[in-house]
């Protein structure tokens, strides 16, 4: 699989990252290497080995609910880049027909 510099330039916005030129060229090769090695692991039979559901036998202990005091609404939305009535504003990633 590959990728475009007009793909890269994308993920980047999406992602709120600003490349140069040159960073931009290094990060398509780094993920270009990246996905051929999704691939390569996409590619592995897998068709004779049994699913593992525990990796070892030991339980894993829980730890005890606790009400503990939270955020408010103002607090968790401080940082996002828009929001509006302590809600995220989020840009439409799904085009109306």
């Amino acid at each position: 699989m590959s990728i475009t510099i007009d793909e890269v330039k994308k993920l980047a916005k999406l992602s709120r990252l600003e490349f140069t030129e040159e960073e931009t060229q290094e990060f398509l090769k780094e993920f270009e290497a990246t996905l051929k090695q999704v691939d390569a692991i996409n590619r592995v039979d897998v068709s004779n080995v049994d699913l593992l559901e525990k990796t070892i036998d030991a339980d894993t202990e829980l730890r005890r609910d606790e009400i503990t005091s939270s955020l408010s609404a103002s607090e968790i939305v401080a940082n996002a880049p828009a929001s509006q009535d302590g809600a995220f504003l989020v840009p439409v990633t799904v085009a109306e027909d």
